[in-house]
């Protein structure tokens, strides 16, 4: 007696019976959005009813190697570093996939053609770009915008009108975190001032935004907004200059990694426990702030966890678009991720 193996069952199968796109299938099948529920249901019912079955081995044997392009500044390593351990996290999960990712760094020197020619070089599919640098939007407008290669933008950063997905901390979040735990220190008392990077860079100016608008229905006042660049001298002088115009200053929001020059002012003045800080990000430096008693809380923005989804949905955006040969621009594939406040006690955890 002769057995005929049955054929596998297809996702085009499921297309054919239901008179619909792959496209429409595959995002059903894979719980992504563009189809309704109602639809999602359909293309269940007849997959279970055909014997569908996933074959992700011959889905990775029959997909070329996708090279993820990583391009992550040089400078405020307590912030990127983490982002690119999660990065490299999730790239090594996938590798089976067929994923591999190739990391480049940059600075204020980097010019079009020489990220250009790496980009070429290394043969990236997509390109995840992590910079909050806004000195150096333009380098990498340039530099992108004439190749055929999809963008990502991660971690918020310089804007990016050729990225096609921002997966990113909830800037808006940030601040209204910020500004309700100053509330419940100083009341309706809080007399605040705002350090931040450069209100040119997006995440800089939402987290700005947001910590000023609730300060004000709070009942509180903003003194001063400092834009430092990210840089600690500068903050430094920035400090000195905002007790030196506004003494009555009692709270103070540092919205990037910058910290270190305003502790470092609030300890030598004595100021520890008269002015609430409240910063953003965890390391070292900054969890001793807080365990003395120069900075009360933080803002913790989970670099890992945005450096993850960022590949994930890197590679699902890629095998979208090698599986059918085109992607859904009008998906909405935006990914924003909760920050959470961290106080004393949290970090003395670690």
């Amino acid at each position: 007696m002769i057995f005929m193996q049955q054929k596998r069952v297809s996702v085009k199968d499921i297309a054919a019976r239901l008179h619909i796109s792959l496209s429409t299938v595959h995002k059903a099948l894979t719980g992504k959005t563009g189809v309704s529920e109602a639809r999602r249901e359909q293309v269940l019912e007849v997959a279970r009813e055909l014997g569908y079955v996933v074959n992700t081995a011959a889905q990775s044997l029959a997909r070329k190697d996708m090279t993820l392009g990583i391009i992550l500044p040089s400078q405020w390593q307590e912030y990127f570093a983490e982002l690119k351990d999660g990065m490299e996290g999730e790239i090594s999960s996938l590798s089976e996939m067929r994923l591999r990712g190739e990391l480049f760094y940059i600075n204020d020197n980097s010019t079009v053609n020489e990220i250009q020619d790496w980009i070429k070089n290394c043969g990236a599919d997509l390109l995840l770009i992590c910079s909050s640098n806004a000195k150096l939007k333009n380098t990498l407008l340039r530099a992108t915008e004439s190749l055929p290669v999809p963008v990502f933008r991660v971690g918020g950063g310089v804007d990016n009108p050729n990225s096609v997905c921002d997966v990113t901390i909830d800037a808006p979040l940030s601040g209204q975190l910020a500004a309700d735990f100053l509330y419940c220190v100083k009341g309706t008392n809080m007399r605040a001032a705002v350090f931040t990077g450069s209100l040119d860079t997006d995440i800089h100016r939402a987290k700005t935004d947001a910590f000023n608008e609730r300060t004000s229905v709070l009942g509180g006042r903003i003194v001063s907004i400092c834009e430092t660049d990210d840089n600690e001298a500068l903050a430094y002088k920035k400090v000195c200059e905002l007790f030196r115009q506004h003494p009555d200053t009692n709270c103070i929001y540092i919205n990037t990694s910058t910290s270190k020059s305003v502790c470092k002012y609030i300890e030598e003045n004595l100021l520890a426990g008269k002015v609430t800080v409240v910063g953003t990000d965890v390391y070292d430096e900054l969890c001793e702030n807080m365990k003395r008693g120069i900075m009360q809380a933080t803002i913790y923005q989970n670099q890992q966890k945005v450096g993850r989804l960022s590949v994930r949905c890197a590679y699902e955006y890629l095998y979208s678009k090698n599986s059918y040969g085109s992607c859904d621009k009008n998906q909405e594939r935006n990914v924003l991720i909760s920050p959470t406040l961290l106080l004393r006690a949290n970090i003395e955890q670690r």
